[in-house]
């Protein structure tokens, strides 16, 4: 849920301050606009979304290269198990048909009329998998959606505390994008596969999405929202993100760990 800025704004004093060359003024006016000079020393992060199969036969030999390929500090990476090769003799213990959604939801935005696992979606702007996930092919698309967020004309930045989601931004007006909190297992998992195509063979997860929750709506300017819960009351062993993503598969325009 939205909150307005001038209640809540103080509350973000106690976590430092995102690295903005105006940020010494925002805990002090209420009303301040953003312009590009705010956001010169920001390095925003980056979402990585990986969709397999524990029944997918491509899977196996890619996914321990995907999760090489995307080993980057400033790359948030969280697999998502889809239920597209259940049928073929073994039911994938992390999928969600959710997560079909999801997928489907990239490969319509982009006009396709087919997808492909693995599938590596990085900001939900570029993806790759299908040329067996090497370095040189999720390389490529991890630069060509950084390259896209570079061009943007206007900027954000998503913060956290462990109560609140807080926006910057230049962009006054904007389409409708929805604040989303992503809670995943914060881990790396092998699982061996019992039957179907995979039978025998182990193949790794990493960062398992649990859940999707939408905490508001973002058309422009500057926001606080509230999150469901704390990080102190998640379940062990999981974590959260939250971003800034235009509806249906759209493109995610920021991202920020809940810690």
């Amino acid at each position: 849920m939205a909150t307005p800025l001038k209640s809540l704004l103080k509350l973000f004093k106690r976590k430092k301050a995102p690295p903005l060359a105006c940020h010494l003024s925002l805990d002090e006016d209420e009303n301040h606009v953003h312009t590009a000079a705010c956001f010169i020393n920001v390095q925003p992060l980056a979402l990585a979304e990986i969709f397999q199969s524990q029944g997918c036969k491509a899977c196996e030999p890619a996914m321990p290269m995907i999760l090489d390929a995307t080993q980057d500090p400033n790359l948030q990476v969280l697999t998502y198990d889809v239920t597209f090769f259940n049928h073929l003799g073994w039911e994938d213990t992390y999928a969600n048909p959710r997560w079909d959604e999801r997928l489907k939801n990239y490969v319509k935005k982009w006009g396709r009329n087919s997808l492909f696992t693995p599938m590596v979606v990085v900001n939900g702007v570029a993806d790759g998998g299908s040329a067996g996930g090497t370095r040189e092919e999720i390389g490529g698309v991890i630069h060509t959606a950084r390259e896209i967020a570079h061009g943007m004309d206007w900027h954000i930045l998503l913060d956290a505390n462990d109560t609140h989601v807080k926006i910057d931004s230049d962009k006054l007006e904007i389409t409708k994008h929805d604040v989303l909190v992503i809670v995943y297992e914060d881990r790396t998992e092998v699982v061996k596969i019992g039957k179907g195509p995979n039978k025998g063979k182990k193949v790794p997860h990493k960062n398992v999405v649990r859940d999707i929750v939408k905490i508001g709506e973002w058309t422009g300017g500057n926001m606080i929202y509230e999150l469901p819960a704390s990080p102190a009351q998640m379940a062990p062993g999981t974590a959260a993100v939250a971003i800034v993503q235009e509806p249906l598969g759209g493109p995610i325009v920021a991202v920020t760990k809940i810690v």
